[in-house]
């Protein structure tokens, strides 16, 4: 008796139900399946030294040192009355002023300082901006928007506490694993004795 065989081509939407299907199977977010983390330079100014950033400020202060967030010569750690503003930006075709992002590379608006003292360059950052190192700012794919803390945190399992979020009461521990896409980087409350949970990470400012 001849064999009979039975073949057909899955139509397009039963292909993805089974990707999707085999995506959860394996505990990984639809979400994050295929995607890939999306890095930025982020700058206030546009090219002709005119700020990109909306201001929604202006106060006097001073720059003393580069930035301890970004690490790249444009960049800077300033301070006004007693408020340290860390990352602030100057461009060669802006003399005199920085600015600052008010809430992060996320926002549009920044704050202007006059400088009331010449820009540092002897105690500068070296380098032009680069993807490389420590983003200074992330956002997750919870939508958690996390930035760099530049003073003084704790320490779990050898990771620092290097991200405050507004978002979650979780902070972010360490730098961004780029092992695979989307990057992903250590979870955990305040409090926490132990890192085991990673989240992926959206995008990613330098």
């Amino acid at each position: 008796m001849p064999r009979h065989v039975l073949s057909f081509a899955p139509s397009p939407k039963l292909t993805l139900a089974l990707l999707a299907a085999i995506v959860l199977a394996a505990g990984v977010p639809a979400a994050a399946a295929g995607m890939q983390t999306q890095t930025s330079i982020y700058s206030p100014f546009a090219a002709s030294g005119q700020p990109a950033a909306h201001v929604v400020s202006t106060v006097r202060g001073h720059c003393w040192t580069g930035s301890l967030a970004v690490n790249h010569q444009d960049a800077w750690r300033c301070l006004s009355g007693n408020f340290i503003y860390d990352p602030c930006f100057s461009s060669a075709a802006a003399a005199g002023i920085v600015l600052c992002p008010a809430s992060g590379p996320w926002g549009s608006s920044a704050i202007e300082i006059k400088l009331t003292q010449r820009l540092p360059s002897k105690f500068g950052n070296k380098g032009g901006p680069s993807t490389s190192g420590v983003p200074w700012a992330l956002v997750t794919l919870a939508g958690w928007k996390c930035k760099l803390a530049t003073g003084a945190t704790t320490v779990i399992d050898g990771e620092r506490q290097n991200y405050f979020c507004t978002g979650t009461k979780d902070a972010l521990w360490g730098a961004p694993s780029r092992a695979s896409e989307p990057w992903r980087i250590y979870a955990a409350p305040n409090g926490a004795t132990k890192l085991s949970r990673r989240v992926e990470i959206k995008s990613a400012w330098f």
